[in-house]
């Protein structure tokens, strides 16, 4: 019997091949979903997001904005070792790791990574169905 049986024996579901690239509206190139609301007969939240020490002075979107709220969830392998600036509605706001933001729906954002260890990641959580 595999994993994968014996998970669905238990009633359990397996999801391989993450992560699933999405295009998201003013996202450069489409976003890496380890949660979709597809998954798991339907779920409330979306899971997306990268490691950042590549990533630092890049954009990955430009502003744009969500029909759901988005939270950023900034971590790195030791505090204070990921940095983003995140514009929202205008305002720059800074983020040290560990930390995490919301981002209210129909708000225009987007980030950039001043700084990031390798190892460091921030991940959006999509409160709702919707990119």
């Amino acid at each position: 019997m595999t994993v994968r049986d014996q998970a669905a024996e238990a009633g359990a579901e397996i999801i391989t091949g993450l992560p699933i690239p999405l295009a998201v509206a003013g996202h450069h190139r489409p976003a890496p979903f380890y949660l979709t609301a597809d998954m798991f007969g339907g779920l409330p939240v979306q899971l997306a997001g990268g490691e950042l020490s590549e990533l630092v002075g890049k954009p990955v979107a430009a502003p744009h904005v969500h029909e759901v709220d988005e939270l950023y969830l900034l971590v790195s392998p030791e505090p204070g070792q990921a940095r983003i600036e995140v514009h929202l509605d205008g305002v720059r706001h800074e983020l040290v790791s560990p930390a995490v933001m919301r981002i209210p729906a129909g708000s225009e954002h987007h980030f950039v990574t001043l700084e990031a260890a390798v190892g460091s990641y921030c991940f959006g959580i999509l409160v709702g169905d919707h990119l």
